[in-house]
């Protein structure tokens, strides 16, 4: 066992092995724990200022290498001691023993020259491995397959980005791909046309459109007036604009102008808005089109088929009216033969007119700035009367009582 030591910041008493040693022989003041608590193996910042103190110089490549390999084996495991510990013993070597960190920016230099040089010689032998490579393929001594496996990685990825470019250009330059396309000979649309019909068609939808463009434009004129009522001229020049905005679109469709293609059709909406010539609105306008009220109906019959005439029923009076005339009787005679009913009705009310006097009360006290409503002599002279009336009823009640318990016996 080795020496007991004590850290100064957990004060925890541990084995020696437990702290890092000094290029001197001697311990460090924490434990390694307490030491590297804070190291983000990502940042040099947070591992430099011990790497001082350690007195070992700084090379990112070295320090990197035995990052990436402690990722590897467990990033979640992954925390301050994984790298710092590797790179002290590393830095023990006799390539760079002799080091201290006033070193760090000479040991960098050097890493990179060694890097360079690595690098060039690995570039080279790489680029002669792959013309031999690329030879053998094309003597066909090797298969694509094989080609593939053993072609470094770089290089290959440099050809498929080349012959992806490529194909790109190819269908940037040619979109639609013609060269797929079957060509079939089709009959001119416009070889029917005599010269009085270019004439008109000249005249009405301009010179500057072909006879398979006018013929278009017609189709299109011709589903439109079909499908809406269409009297007027400005709603017949409207018409020609959307006819032509039609046709304009779908050519840059055809043509692969997707900006065009999206502004034409912006417009064209616009236009049939403006015309009226939206199907949603043509079906509220086909809706609104009859009546919508018993009045313009009445007003409609008498215009074309003359004044209603009034009538009088004559006939006798159906099962549903007697039910509602027998339910009318029996609702009444419910009320009116029912004392009980009667009573209970005028005690509500009286009630009712009680309580609304009590609020008026209130309000009134209130008013006042009393907290309870003042008594006057009609409160006391009704209250003595309501005493003398429950007394009598009383005594009658009590009569009553006494007059059945002696005709009982």
């Amino acid at each position: 066992m080795g020496q007991k030591l004590q850290c100064e910041k957990c004060g925890r008493t541990m084995d020696e092995i437990k702290f890092y040693t000094y290029k001197d022989g001697r311990k460090t003041e924490m434990c390694k724990d307490c030491l590297t608590m804070h190291i983000d193996n990502y940042d040099p910042s947070t591992f430099l200022w011990l790497l001082e103190k350690m007195d070992v110089p700084y090379v990112p490549a070295e320090w990197n290498v035995l990052r990436d390999r402690a990722f590897a084996k467990n990033p979640d495991k992954m925390n301050g001691m994984s790298v710092f510990g590797k790179y002290l013993s590393k830095m023990k070597l006799k390539q760079w023993n002799q080091f201290g960190w006033a070193d760090t920016e000479k040991c960098q230099a050097m890493a990179d020259e060694k890097n360079r040089i690595k690098s060039a010689e690995k570039q080279e032998a790489d680029e002669k491995f792959t013309k031999e490579l690329q030879e053998k393929l094309a003597a066909g001594e090797i298969s694509e397959a094989e080609y593939k496996t053993l072609m470094p990685a770089p290089a290959l990825k440099d050809e498929y980005v080349a012959k992806t470019s490529a194909e790109l250009d190819a269908q940037f330059h040619n979109p639609f791909r013609e060269e797929q396309f079957v060509q079939v000979d089709l009959p001119n649309p416009a070889a029917d046309l005599t010269e009085d019909d270019m004439k008109y068609l000249a005249m009405k939808w301009g010179t500057l459109y072909k006879p398979q463009e006018w013929i278009e434009l017609e189709k299109i004129y011709t589903e439109m007036t079909n499908s809406f009522d269409i009297q007027d001229a400005d709603t017949i020049n409207s018409l020609i604009i959307i006819c032509k905005l039609n046709l304009k679109a779908n050519q840059a469709l055809d043509m692969g102008d997707y900006d065009g293609f999206t502004k034409l059709s912006r417009e064209l909406g616009n236009q049939r808005k403006l015309a009226n010539f939206a199907a949603a609105q043509r079906k509220k306008e086909e809706k609104n089109d009859f009546v919508d009220s018993v009045g313009e109906l009445v007003a409609y019959c008498e215009k074309n088929g003359g004044e209603i005439p009034r009538f009088e029923l004559d006939a006798p009076i159906d099962i549903i009216d007697t039910v509602i005339a027998d339910l009318k009787e029996y609702t009444k005679s419910l009320i009116y033969a029912d004392t009980a009913l009667a009573r209970q009705i005028e005690d509500y009310l009286k009630k009712k007119e009680i309580m609304d006097q009590q609020k008026r009360d209130r309000e009134e006290a209130k008013a006042k700035g009393l907290d309870v409503p003042e008594m006057s002599d009609e409160d006391f002279a009704e209250y003595y009367q309501s005493l003398d009336e429950q007394a009598a009823a009383d005594a009658q009640a009590q009569r009553q009582v006494i007059d059945e318990e002696e005709v009982k016996e």
